[in-house]
């Protein structure tokens, strides 16, 4: 695996399914530089840091407990609530007033409320407004996301807070039946659509379908674990979602390990639409606070595959930096050429990686 074509001992201990669709340097520096640490001795332990969604896994669990809600109107925070969380921001979005958009929305969910705080989901999902709703929430959330006054920064803590009142057990069981039920649907992409009132007038929105662990990284982190390396995940989805998850998907990785976007909790460990006292929004430079503050350890490992990792791949003194080529256009696509860069290609329709640097499909 290496260019010369010898055997190093950290290669002769790569099982195949470590082994899997990695691009042959890449495996062969991960293990290489994995077995040199291993057999150093330190004061400060090694540790190595994940992203979670379209990293460790192909997809996004906080997405796709997004859109289950929305379809199935598993929420119970209340209009007020709802109310309290959407922008307050002048002006348009999208070419529609934004005003306006959120007053639609939050009109449909009072009309949905009732049935659905009495447990009547299937009841609601025959209203009128149940369309109206859920194709506008998936609508409104996607473009916030890329608006600049907006943006992650607002869309991520958004999504958690409209987890309000789950408790943070009844939110990582919440995960393992979502991913137990989206890994089971078609590599697709699927678009809805509604006529809304004027002037939001008519709607489309889209998301993929889908979910499902990359294996090669499920045996990079038990590799990791054989060898004594710490792993941690820090990702922008909700914290006890990812827990769910990862737990469901078999990554040895332990819970107070894992670092999300976090609300603050009432006095029964219920989510509240409040934000968290001195914590960061774990996107970009939140991340990169997370391992320099509160991770014990030096990386010796940061895995990523997006603009949201970009200034924790890019920390100093890091051995190892595993980038998944989505082919992204943004800020993360000025590290596709930098050798120090392990570039890992995927193929974007199937979820699977490649045995190169570059990607395909999608």
């Amino acid at each position: 695996m290496t260019s010369s074509g010898t055997t190093t001992p950290a290669q002769a201990t790569t099982t195949s399914d470590e082994a899997g669709n990695w691009f042959p340097e890449n495996l062969a520096q991960i293990c290489n530089r994995l077995t040199a640490t291993t057999a150093q001795s330190s004061a400060v332990p090694p540790v190595a840091v994940f992203d979670f969604d379209n990293t460790c896994i192909f997809r996004d669990v906080g997405q796709a407990v997004f859109r289950y809600q929305a379809q199935h109107l598993r929420y119970r925070l209340t209009p007020r609530q709802l109310d309290a969380i959407l922008p307050k921001t002048a002006g348009q979005l999208a070419g529609r007033p934004l005003t306006a958009l959120t007053t639609t929305l939050l009109d449909a969910y009072r009309a949905l409320y009732p049935l659905v705080a009495a447990g009547k989901q299937d009841e609601a999902l025959r209203l009128p407004e149940y369309r109206l709703f859920a194709v506008l929430l998936l609508w409104l959330t996607d473009k916030a996301r890329k608006d600049e006054r907006l943006g992650p920064r607002y869309v991520l803590p958004f999504m958690g807070k409209l987890l309000a009142g789950f408790s943070i057990a009844e939110l990582r069981h919440l995960a393992v039946e979502v991913v137990q039920k989206v890994r089971q649907e078609p590599l697709i992409e699927e678009t809805l659509s509604v006529e809304a009132p004027e002037p939001v007038g008519r709607i489309e929105a889209s998301y993929p379908l889908g979910l499902h662990a990359f294996p090669e990284m499920q045996a990079l982190m038990h590799r990791l674990a054989r060898q004594g390396i710490e792993r941690y995940v820090i990702s922008a989805s909700t914290e006890w979602l990812v827990e769910g998850a990862a737990q469901l998907l078999e990554f040895p990785v332990a819970a107070d390990h894992i670092f999300g976007i976090r609300l603050r909790l009432d006095e029964r460990d219920v989510l509240t639409i409040d934000d968290p006292i001195d914590y960061p929004v774990t996107f970009r430079e939140g991340k990169a606070e997370i391992i320099t503050q509160r991770i014990s350890g030096r990386p010796v490992l940061i895995a990523g595959d997006a603009d949201t990792d970009f200034e924790m791949l890019t920390l100093p003194g890091v051995d190892l930096r595993l980038l998944l080529n989505r082919r992204q256009n943004g800020l993360i696509s000025t590290l596709y050429q930098d050798p120090d860069i392990l570039l890992q290609g995927l193929d974007l329709t199937s979820g699977r990686f490649r045995p190169t640097r570059e990607s395909i499909g999608g």
